[in-house]
């Protein structure tokens, strides 16, 4: 019976990991077909990924250096946005800043503002920001440079977690792929906290899968570092219950001796994560830098918003108005009951809306550039008549197709997953797919935003990888009875 739960549990991760993504695609290339001359930027996306992940199955090889310059591309990617076009804190960005240059002289006049009473949780973050401004001195470029460093570094983690479970090449073309995939570097010169913890989440994640016989001392390692990405940037629920997930589906599947083994690692990395996370609540309080420690004290605001037919679950301020703008005591109550309301008067059909026109914003939409290059002349000339903000857009095109190719590859692995099987070795795609479908199922309910879709896209690319090694399989394996393309082994031919 177990055994028949967890065959199940599998073949769910992979059916609703191909449905979102078809999805995704039909809803991204909707937007480039508007595009007019600017859907030509898209297709030559789409078809130089291609021949990137063509080139990159047929001749890269294994090589020690990669991880090094894998580093060092997406560093100087990171650096020159930085460097050519800066960035100028703006709302929730501005508000953080200004916060910790307020932490780092010891002062705590940030909390005077309601925002660090509604968002107490956003304190770890302006922590972080106080420390780098205490260190190096007001100014935006060290924390900048930091985003650099923390954004080469997820690159080289996913071709770490990728070498785990394909070959190398694809392994070495999926982070590639990845590292030249321009909406990262959108934002490396914003002051989001969306780098770092994306950084410590994949480190986490890499920790939990980069031997097979994972030691309690590295999965409660993995779990540290889980609450430091949680501490940054609170998705720590969505990451914990699909590695929840995924731990019952190993455990149900698992044919050898000692369960325990597959469970208690994954049970101590569970305890240091909540354990951390309480400690590091405790100490903003007893420090003193916000009263009310990591909590979210408006916790339905998220849905309020995402539950909004008119806006597409985006932010705006007929909301922000009538419901964020209420004193302390009335906003909860208020919350709580237009929640309720809009959930009941959607009904099945009015829900289903919803989440078409949810997805479409957050993930078929463009990228939104007004974070980063917001304060730019985007009539300033920069080709001869071309302006600023042409070039702009057709990146955003070209980004695009990349997009659309990754979520490709991704979903045809997982629909070729759902059809005939992915072997033994499939218990880490599994936790992709988790992943995938945890993050993109949260999103249908709460407030959605295309800069919000960062946390995922390495996951994607992973899956990618997956799709062009079970591509290329298929096309050396045709004609050869007996191959059976998408079939990998947990222990891959890689060094672990």
């Amino acid at each position: 019976m177990g055994e028949k739960i967890g065959w199940f549990g599998e073949k769910a991760s992979f059916f609703f990991s191909a449905l979102f993504s078809l999805m995704v695609v039909v809803q991204a290339g909707i937007t480039v077909c508007r595009g007019g001359v600017y859907a030509l930027a898209s297709l030559a996306g789409l078809l130089g990924a291609a021949a990137l992940v063509w080139l990159g199955l047929c001749f890269l090889k294994p090589s020690r250096g990669f991880p090094v310059v894998l580093f060092a591309l997406r560093f100087a990617l990171a650096l020159c946005v930085i460097l050519v076009f800066g960035a100028v804190p703006v709302q929730d960005f501005q508000t953080m800043y200004d916060a910790a240059c307020q932490m780092a002289q010891g002062s705590r006049e940030y909390l005077q503002n309601d925002y660090f009473y509604n968002w107490a949780y956003q304190t770890g973050f302006v922590a972080y920001e106080a420390l780098v401004v205490k260190v190096f001195g007001p100014g935006l470029l060290p924390l900048q440079l930091l985003n650099a460093l923390w954004m080469a570094g997820t690159g080289c983690l996913v071709y770490a977690i990728a070498r785990r479970f394909l070959s190398e090449p694809a392994a070495m073309t999926a982070s590639l792929l990845y590292a030249l995939y321009p909406a990262p570097y959108f934002l490396a010169a914003v002051l989001t906290n969306q780098h770092i913890a994306a950084f410590f989440y994949y480190l986490g994640i890499w920790l939990l899968v980069w031997q097979k016989k994972l030691a309690r001392r590295w999965a409660a390692l993995a779990g540290l570092c889980l609450a430091v990405g949680n501490l940054m940037r609170p998705l720590g629920a969505v990451v914990i219950v699909a590695l929840l997930c995924w731990t019952l589906v190993r455990m149900l599947r698992w044919k050898g001796k000692g369960l325990l083994w597959v469970g208690a690692p994954l049970l101590a990395a569970g305890v240091a994560y909540f354990a951390a996370t309480e400690l590091f609540g405790w100490v903003v309080q007893a420090t003193g830098m916000n009263p009310e420690g990591l909590t979210n004290n408006l916790p339905l605001w998220k849905f309020v918003l995402g539950l909004n037919l008119d806006s597409s679950g985006a932010w705006n301020q007929a909301d922000y108005n009538a419901y964020y703008l209420l004193p302390r005591d009335q906003a909860p109550a208020a919350m709580e009951q237009v929640v309720g309301e809009r959930l009941s008067s959607l009904g099945l059909g009015g829900l289903l809306e919803l989440f078409w026109k949810k997805s479409q914003a957050m993930w078929g939409s463009l990228e939104y550039l007004y974070w980063g290059f917001g304060h730019l002349n985007g009539e300033a000339p920069v080709l001869g008549s071309v302006t600023l903000a042409q070039c702009l857009n057709a990146l955003n095109y070209l980004d695009r197709g990349i997009f659309l190719l990754a979520f490709l590859l991704a979903g045809g692995a997982s629909a070729l997953w759902l059809w005939k099987g992915a072997g033994e070795g499939a218990r880490l795609p599994v936790m992709l797919c988790f992943l995938l479908c945890g993050y993109y199922g949260a999103h249908l309910f709460i407030e959605v935003q295309p800069r919000y879709r960062y946390f995922l896209m390495p996951v994607v690319f992973l899956l990618a990888g997956v799709g062009a090694q079970a591509l290329w399989g298929w096309w050396k394996a045709r004609g050869k009875p007996g191959k059976v393309p998408g079939k990998i082994r947990e222990e891959s031919e890689n060094p672990s």
